[in-house]
């Protein structure tokens, strides 16, 4: 039997055969498909891809674009399986939030809102993310390290609150540490104390301050410095009773701010620093003479003062001279309340001298070396001041007068015209205290001789009474001002002269 040839369909009128440019890339030519539009070449047959003129990111979640930082962060961490990162970060937004319609208009000074600030999520992503798989490896070291850097990151930002999270967060962890002694436990303690009080928290700042005291002085911890951590606790502790004795002390709570001055001495002297038990000393001191209790704070100057003298702080020296002389003159000690003030005018003295030195061999800039000098002259005139009244006070006019001179050429100097008139008064006033006793003599005698001395003097202001001059053996030129003060000074008594403060 013959074989039958099978033969292909013969093509219809419809049927297109494929151009050279429709060919596959094997070279078969493609049959066009009745009814349907002939389609243009591939995506990746373009042109522009072929040459590397555009290249589009294929990868890339468009909606990225149309979220808000918060929104993308927030789905990563989900979509990464950080759940634990997600609710800490999203309970932060949430809190801030609500502070912020609760404060109202005062909500521009809480600080931006974290939400829109895309570094600081990012931030807090990191080391967020890192913390919680630390924490599934059972690494809690590392997790405390992770919340201390996000603490210290925000400690100097506009949003502090955030440190002070963080840190609460690190006691939290250190809690659950083991093998060291607690003392990661004390670290978080002392830095929540420093985070409460830059935030002017002292009472809470306060408590952790003495709780790190009280670890660091049973382990005996020391820092990578070789520094002890008891001593530091101490200084904390005596700084945070000291802002908190200032701030009682404001408020017209003395009795409060004296104990806690006590407090801040016996750190001071528990942490082994003796001039900031001096300091501690001096501040008690003039809180006890607030209260009138004299002999306390003269206690407490001599100790300061000794302590100052040990250090050779001639400042210090000075304070001590003033207040111990504040103290006596309040107990009515004047003998010993003129001495401390010389004492102190002394070292006054020596002060200027040596601002004088400094600012003309130009150590300084010149003019802060000027306005230091200034102020040492302007302190060593209220010095003179004070003396000269309290010499007025009891009797000794040629003391009162020397110190009221000294007062005036001060003033003088310092070109203060306010002080010029004060002093020339003072100095005037003193002047005539000191040559009432022998007018009042000339007065009373009322003979001729004395009556001749009296109209010399009116004349020239110099009279002479046994051979000595009116004015006694310290008799100075006068000048105007003390003319026209020796005219009025015909008074039986001395003239009061008003005690300046110093």
């Amino acid at each position: 039997m013959a074989a039958t040839n099978v033969l292909p369909p013969l093509a219809t009128s419809r049927s297109l055969t494929a151009s050279p440019q429709h060919q596959s890339r094997n070279g078969d030519a493609s049959t066009r498909v009745p009814g349907r539009a002939r389609r243009g070449p591939k995506r990746s047959e373009s042109p522009f891809t072929q040459k590397g003129i555009f290249s589009f990111p294929t990868n890339v979640d468009p909606s990225s674009y149309h979220n808000t930082a918060l929104h993308n962060l927030c789905t990563d961490l989900l979509e990464k399986g950080f759940h634990t990162s997600f609710i800490e970060i999203f309970t932060l937004v949430e809190k801030q939030r609500l502070q912020h319609e609760q404060a109202g208009p005062a909500a521009i000074l809480l600080g931006p809102l974290i939400e829109y600030e895309p570094s600081t999520l990012d931030e807090l992503k990191s080391q967020l993310t890192r913390a919680e798989m630390a924490k599934r490896f059972g690494n809690l070291e590392a997790v405390y390290t992770c919340q201390r850097n996000l603490a210290q990151c925000f400690t100097d930002s506009k949003n502090v609150w955030l440190s002070a999270h963080f840190y609460e967060r690190c006691l939290e962890t250190a809690l659950g540490v083991k093998g060291d002694s607690k003392k990661k436990e004390g670290e978080a303690h002392c830095s929540l104390g420093e985070s409460w009080e830059k935030r002017d928290e002292l009472e809470k700042a306060c408590h952790h301050f003495e709780v790190f005291h009280q670890l660091a002085k049973k382990y005996k911890w020391h820092s990578e410095e070789g520094d002890s951590l008891h001593a530091v606790a101490c200084e904390h502790l005596r700084r945070i009773y000291t802002s908190i004795a200032e701030q009682l002390y404001a408020e017209d709570e003395i009795e409060q701010a004296i104990s806690y001055l006590k407090k801040a001495r016996e750190a001071s002297k528990e942490g082994g620093d003796s001039h900031e038990e001096g300091l501690a000393c001096y501040r008690l001191g003039n809180a006890l003479q607030s209260i009138e209790d004299y002999d306390g704070a003269i206690e407490y100057h001599r100790s300061y003062l000794e302590r100052c003298r040990y250090y050779g702080d001639l400042s210090g020296m000075g304070s001590a001279y003033q207040s111990l002389s504040r103290a006596h003159e309040s107990k009515g000690d004047i003998e010993n309340a003129i001495m401390f003030l010389e004492l102190f005018v002394e070292i006054a003295e020596n002060a200027v001298s040596q601002s004088h030195l400094d600012v003309e061999e130009a150590d300084k800039s010149g003019q802060q070396g000027l306005e230091e000098m200034a102020s040492k002259q302007g302190q060593l005139a209220k010095a003179c001041s004070a003396i000269g009244a309290m010499c007025t006070s009891v009797g000794d006019f040629d003391k009162a007068v020397q110190y009221f001179g000294r007062c005036y050429e001060l003033s003088v100097q310092m070109g203060d015209l306010e002080a010029i008139t004060s002093c020339r008064v003072q100095y005037g006033i003193a002047k005539g205290n000191q040559m009432l006793a022998s007018f009042s003599t000339q007065i009373v005698d009322q003979s001729y001789k004395s009556l001749e001395a009296l109209v010399d003097w009116k004349g020239s202001c110099v009279v002479k009474e046994q051979g000595q001059p009116f004015m006694g053996n310290n008799a100075q030129a006068e000048t105007g001002h003390e003319q026209e003060q020796g005219e009025g000074d015909s008074a039986s008594a001395p003239v009061p002269v008003p005690d300046p403060h110093y």
